[in-house]
């Protein structure tokens, strides 16, 4: 091997060490969600949190919808992002919600094969007082993984973190 390939080879593991280690996709990703809906997100002050209720086998193994519920919900006001009541939501232009949906299929004994969607979505105003409400989502985010509750609950936390630099359109 020549000192021209051993050199770029050198400099091709720098950068892939440096983008892992920086998070660098995330923030592309991060940055690319706020050109498209960076005001609208900013604008929301409060959401009410929604988690679906994952299958069962995961509610037995551990992953139980109220305390994902929990966690979101403390890791969101750590943030200084309010929480909203429903009877606060009933009140709030746009109805803001922020749903995490958790499909798993069981592999084996504990592994699971999963897909985590994280999404905001507010009603749009009608044209008419008559017409229907629609819902329209503002952002999203989903995982695709395979593993145990832990790595479940590891990806949750991921895409929660993906969430809160969205709105806060943080960058590093």
């Amino acid at each position: 091997m020549s000192n021209r390939s051993l050199f770029f080879l050198l400099l091709l593991a720098l950068a892939v060490f440096l983008v892992v280690k920086y998070d660098v996709m995330t923030d592309v990703k991060v940055g690319v969600t706020n050109l498209i809906y960076g005001d609208e997100m900013k604008g929301i002050k409060g959401f009410l949190v929604s988690v679906d209720s994952p299958n069962p086998e995961l509610e037995k193994d551990g992953l139980r919808r109220e305390e994902v519920l929990r966690e979101l919900t403390a890791k969101i006001k750590k943030a200084g992002i309010k929480i909203l009541s429903d009877e606060e939501w009933q009140n709030v232009p746009g109805k803001p919600v922020l749903k995490v949906k958790i499909q798993a299929t069981k592999l084996d004994k504990q592994h699971y094969q999963y897909i985590i969607e994280m999404e905001v979505t507010k009603i749009e105003a009608s044209q008419s007082l008559l017409g229907p409400e629609k819902s329209k989502t503002i952002w999203s985010e989903d995982e695709l993984g395979r593993g145990d509750v832990f790595d479940i609950r590891t990806k949750i936390n991921e895409i929660t973190n993906v969430f809160l630099k969205a709105r806060s359109s943080g960058w590093k």
